[in-house]
């Protein structure tokens, strides 16, 4: 039998609702889904909001690394743009 993929928002409500005390079966029946399912979620994700947590914390060091780049290319221009300046100003002398 194949997996199933649900998209994150379908987990993330199936979740939320879990924890908001809803039994796991009437969440599992209202979303088509089996209480191990439910389960396994619960297990891999946590609840709703760790889930919310781990995307933002991903999007976070995507972002750093981003950054970080292209702070590296700006410091690479800024020591080519001041050795030039320098000896620039040393052939005026």
């Amino acid at each position: 039998m194949s997996k199933l993929h649900f998209p994150q928002e379908h987990i993330r409500a199936a979740l939320a609702e879990v924890s908001a005390g809803r039994p796991v079966r009437e969440v599992s029946r209202k979303h088509g889904i089996s209480p191990n399912t439910l389960y396994r979620w619960r297990a891999k994700f946590g609840n709703a909001k760790q889930l919310d947590d781990r995307e933002r914390l991903r999007s976070l060091e995507e972002d750093y690394q981003r950054l970080k780049k292209q702070f590296a290319e700006l410091a690479l221009d800024y020591a080519a743009l001041r050795t030039a300046l320098i000896e620039e100003a040393r052939g005026d002398c």
